[in-house]
């Protein structure tokens, strides 16, 4: 065991609770900002307490968890509350993701009423769930009492699920991870006391809201009573735009995965930031800060199934270890690392890592049988507590650091995305052309891609494939190359063999790279000059497709970045992923340069003698 601290014995709070509790003794003080508003506590739990009594209404009197399928963040939090003032979870869902994925979710956790964005028709499944619009449900509620100190203050129990967050699953399907209002709730005493939260804090939240790394960003910040700044997704994508946001909001408190992370880490800082802390994680953290940030970089560790994170710890300027370590056990967390008896491994040597205490959620929504597999009886514990198995290796160092060594599994982590091959090997294998199919990751530097392997009984396109798996995986999990392969090597015991896959070749993929066309104009000739250069010096013909050759939104951002450098032109980061060609992009800045010096007035005759 890591650490044998346990959470405080203080009376239970709910996140909820604390949050009404700012609107009752700071009604005025601002919950959340964004660009061109603001929502005060006393508003933010008003509009939560109309949404509740409109939800109510709709969801009947049963405690399904409420699906939240919206991709605003205020509108997220705001029916967040009102969900937990009904005394329901919420589930976040991508109301772009692909409709089957979502079925699927919403069935599995026994959904009985889907919070949307406006109307859900043609883009929502159909199901036994009733819909709600969001901001309706609010204006027809707009005239209903406001909260009432203490009468209307929402009643969550420990016990109580809070959220239930979906990740991949290695069995074909997603899998909800369903977590209780006393795991969140030891988050966020861990949280405040760790970087002590006040309410001059201002914190951020951008990441995706389907990913429990927005727990992190928003509950802590608004349970403290703190001001939390929404920000767009496309400026946490620039490295250089999240900065200047950064400091031009006076935000103390900031968590960016670790590949946003490492490149905030690599810029100049001005001496007027107030930001604190950066927090990251989500994958392997390769770089110690400079002395000279004016910052602490905080890493963490810790699976979805642990609420957030379990380990933590401020990174230093410089190490014995190659790469800085995964920190310590957070107060509540009792950390292991195990072999396969669970017995504990010595220090130094490397095992499984396992967690209990209070972090542990409470299983998979719906699937027992999953839960009986990863949650366990804990040795170490006493009766009826449980341990969760990680199938993270890793070793405990002589500091008594956690240090990452890998995976006893195949889970990969792409870009702090957790991705099990088997669900894309199903909707693989769900095509009626693949008679057999694998997923590996391919690794350059420190950059990932997926590569798909079939087998094919009929013959199919690229295209067809691709568009196949589009409609049933999130856009991370759909494989860079699909590879094409008469048979699939196998081991001795008949198992696919991974380390005989071969590398993605240009003659076995089913979208085949085509002879590169060269640039035809000076501005083609920098656009290819740009996307070569983020993609490691590979060449970039007019017509290859950028995230066909390793492109991704991270790199795509890059790309907006050094297009504003090289042309002087803003184009939106959605230009990337509707243009990804030379060409094609390379017409979307002309047309840019063209629409700005159209708008610049003419110079009359007067102007042109004063030159």
């Amino acid at each position: 065991m890591l650490d044998d601290s346990v959470g405080g014995a203080e009376s239970f709070v709910s996140t909820a609770a604390s949050v009404w509790r700012h609107a009752v003794e700071r009604p005025g003080a601002v919950a959340i900002r964004w660009d061109g508003g603001q929502v005060t506590f006393a508003e933010l739990v008003s509009r939560a307490s109309a949404l509740a009594a409109s939800f109510a209404k709709l969801a009947g009197g049963n405690t399904a968890p409420i699906a939240l399928a919206t991709n605003n963040s205020v509108q997220m939090i705001t029916a967040a509350l009102a969900a937990w003032k009904m005394g329901r979870a919420y589930l976040p869902v991508d109301p772009l993701g692909p409709p089957e994925r979502l079925r699927h979710m919403l069935a599995e956790a026994r959904v009985s009423l889907v919070a949307v964005n406006g109307s859900p028709e043609g883009r929502l499944p159909l199901g036994p769930w009733r819909f709600a619009d969001i901001d309706a449900c609010a204006i027809s509620c707009s005239g209903a009492p406001t909260f009432a100190a203490g009468a209307s203050v929402p009643v969550n129990a420990a016990g109580d699920l809070a959220y239930i967050v979906y990740t991949s699953g290695s069995t074909g399907q997603p899998k909800g991870v369903a977590v209780t209002h006393g795991n969140l709730t030891n988050l966020i005493r861990w949280y405040g006391e760790a970087f002590e939260v006040t309410e001059a804090d201002r914190g951020t939240q951008f990441s995706a809201l389907t990913f429990d790394a927005a727990v992190l960003e928003t509950w802590p910040v608004l349970a403290a009573g703190a001001s939390l700044y929404i920000l767009p997704p496309s400026i946490a994508l620039v490295s250089e735009q999240l900065r200047d946001a950064l400091v031009s909001h006076g935000v103390t408190l900031c968590f960016a995965a670790t590949p946003v992370a490492e490149q905030l880490l690599a810029l100049e800082w001005p001496d007027n930031t107030k930001l604190r802390y950066l927090l990251t994680g989500a994958d392997v953290l390769h770089t110690f800060p400079p002395a000279t940030l004016p910052f602490r970089l905080v890493n963490n560790y810790g699976p979805t199934e642990c609420t957030v994170l379990v380990t933590s710890g401020i990174v230093p300027t410089h190490s014995p270890y190659r790469v800085p370590t995964l920190g310590r056990p957070i107060s509540g967390a009792d950390v292991y690392v195990l072999d396969a008896n669970l017995s504990p491994m010595p220090d130094g040597e490397s095992g499984e890592i396992c967690i209990a205490g209070e972090p542990v959620a409470a299983g998979y929504s719906g699937r027992p049988d999953l839960t009986a597999d990863r949650f366990v009886d804990n040795p170490f514990g006493a009766p009826g507590s449980t341990l969760y198995r990680t199938g993270d290796v890793g070793r405990k160092l002589p500091g008594g650091e956690l240090e990452f060594l890998g995976r006893l599994d195949e889970q990969i982590k792409i870009r702090g995305y957790r991705i099990e091959p088997g669900e894309i090997v199903a909707a693989l294998r769900s095509h009626a052309a693949v008679s057999a199919a694998a997923v590996a990751a391919i690794e350059s530097g420190v950059n990932k891609s997926l590569a798909a392997y079939v087998v094919l009984r009929s013959q199919v396109s690229g295209a067809e494939l691709r568009s196949h798996l589009v409609s049933r995986l999130p856009s991370y999990m759909v494989p860079q190359y699909l590879v094409r392969l008469d048979s699939m090597p196998v081991t001795g015991h008949g198992k696919i063999d991974k380390l005989r896959l071969p590398a993605p070749g240009n003659s076995d993929l089913l979208e085949p790279v085509e002879h590169l066309a060269e640039p035809e104009s000076e501005i083609q000739t920098e656009v290819a000059s740009i996307l070569s250069v983020l993609l490691e010096g590979r060449p970039v013909g007019l017509h290859d497709n950028f995230f066909r050759l390793g492109g991704h939104s991270l790199l795509a951002a890059q790309v907006i970045a050094r297009v504003r450098n090289a042309f002087g032109v803003e184009l939106p980061l959605r230009t990337v992923f509707e243009s990804p060609t030379v060409a094609e992009l390379s017409d979307q800045i002309e047309k840019r340069i063209l629409e700005i010096v159209a708008s610049r007035p003419a110079e009359g005759p007067a102007d042109s003698a004063a030159q």
